[in-house]
């Protein structure tokens, strides 16, 4: 070869090793095929398929199985799952549950993700979401929505009454007792005018206590200190008054036949039922319950409005429970399940859910659409002034709770000593976690 080819044929050969090289470097690397299951509750799989598919349209390696799960024996799956290391890489959970998931959570760390951090979320969210899932920079999970509670009223028997609007006070809902209330020869109640009062046959019993409580001016516990506060006293009108113990004394006044405010028992059957049957006039519940209402009583004629104020108190205060998705920390998966969680955060796909579910929304900037929905509006309007309560273990407080109320019905515990009991007992709760922990 002449030198002029040998100097060619080096050029070329050259040209072809750097391009061989250049391409495998800028080759991009194939990504794995990842699986995640996604466990849920209350929405099935409709609802999350078409979000699931267009995430998988610019994640195609990443596949997504949602399973929904029954609510009555949710916890109890969890539990097993997790015995088993057979747990779900994500999964729901109430805002007051999560302290009892923590040790079981992969949080995002707000300062070094590149698409979230404190500012954002501050932005985004309203504060009784931060207050549930923000902890020392830290996020436990992503905010499906935010539920409330109002007070439900059955049209029919309003109208029969010509009770033109609903309560807006508890001074209110005291008046329209004798008015709505049936009472038979026997001077058994045959239909209640709202039903309280009970826990065992009252949904959500120990959440309506809670806004009461928060509504006599208290936060219930003081997380930094790690005390339950229901059961101190505080000021109000130059008086001092412990607020656990008089919202436990006016909740329960509703099923003490010596009240004039006697309008519900145990004979009755939970408080959704009893009112989708027309046996109560009105119901403390969440947007979760018009599900149950329109499955039982379709023709039902209901209507919703705020929960009801004290007529002393000026400042709107609610109890709220948000939904939440959060992942779980053994995952083999975290940064694609986390990945997905962001997904669904995203305006878009939160306004999607919320028009699929109209579960009222987590985001700031979805509740005025929700505030004009027929379904949600009330609930969403609660959103801005609502607050949860860290609770330690949500299922025994519950239980707490819900025998604190049975101990003033059923066997004559005076609502003070029933206060101190239960906030002697949560304390104690809390000390026993925290030293296992």
């Amino acid at each position: 070869m002449t030198p002029r080819q040998k100097t060619i044929l080096s050029v070329v050969i050259g040209i072809v090793i750097v391009f061989i090289i250049l391409s495998i470097f800028l080759r991009k690397p194939i990504s794995k095929p990842v699986s995640l299951e996604m466990w849920g509750v209350i929405d099935d799989s409709e609802v999350f398929t078409p979000l699931i598919n267009s995430f998988q349209k610019n994640n195609p390696n990443i596949s997504i199985h949602y399973v929904q799960k029954d609510l009555a024996t949710y916890q109890n799956d969890l539990l097993k799952a997790f015995a088993a290391n057979k747990a779900p890489d994500i999964f729901m959970l109430f805002g007051n549950w999560l302290p009892s998931y923590q040790d079981k959570l992969e949080p995002l760390n707000l300062k070094k993700d590149k698409d979230l951090n404190s500012l954002i979320i501050s932005q985004t969210f309203p504060q009784v979401v931060q207050d549930d899932l923000v902890n020392n920079d830290f996020l436990l999970g992503i905010p499906l929505s935010i539920d409330t509670l109002a007070l439900y009223y059955n049209k029919d028997i309003f109208d029969y009454y010509n009770i033109a609007l609903p309560p807006k006070t508890w001074d209110e809902v005291a008046s329209l007792i004798p008015k709505l209330r049936k009472i038979n020869s026997q001077g058994q109640v045959t239909r209640a005018a709202i039903a309280l009062g009970t826990s065992n046959n009252i949904d959500w019993a120990s959440d309506i206590l809670s806004e009461l409580m928060m509504q006599s001016g208290n936060s219930l516990v003081n997380k930094t200190d790690q005390k339950v506060t229901f059961d101190e006293p505080v000021t109000q009108n130059d008086f001092k008054i412990i607020p656990g113990e008089e919202a436990l004394k006016y909740f329960t006044q509703f099923a003490n036949p010596k009240s004039s405010l006697y309008t519900w028992n145990n004979s009755f059957p939970n408080s959704v039922s009893a009112f989708s049957q027309g046996k109560t006039a009105m119901i403390i519940g969440y947007n979760q319950a018009q599900n149950a209402i329109q499955k039982e009583t379709p023709s039902l004629r209901y209507g919703i409005a705020p929960f009801p104020l004290l007529n002393n108190n000026k400042e709107k205060i609610n109890y709220a429970r948000t939904m939440n998705l959060v992942v779980f920390s053994r995952s083999s998966q975290l940064k694609e399940a986390w990945q997905f969680l962001k997904y669904l955060s995203q305006f878009d796909n939160s306004q999607y859910y919320f028009l699929q579910t109209k579960n009222p929304p987590a985001r700031l900037d979805l509740i005025s659409l929700a505030i004009n929905d027929s379904r949600t509006g009330v609930f969403a309007s609660q959103i801005l002034t609502s607050r949860d309560w860290y609770q330690i273990d949500h299922q025994e407080i519950s239980t707490i709770f819900n025998e604190m109320i049975e101990s003033v019905v059923l066997q004559n515990i005076s609502p003070s000593q029933a206060i101190s009991t239960a906030a002697s007992r949560i304390e104690l709760l809390w000390q026993q976690k925290l030293k296992n922990q």
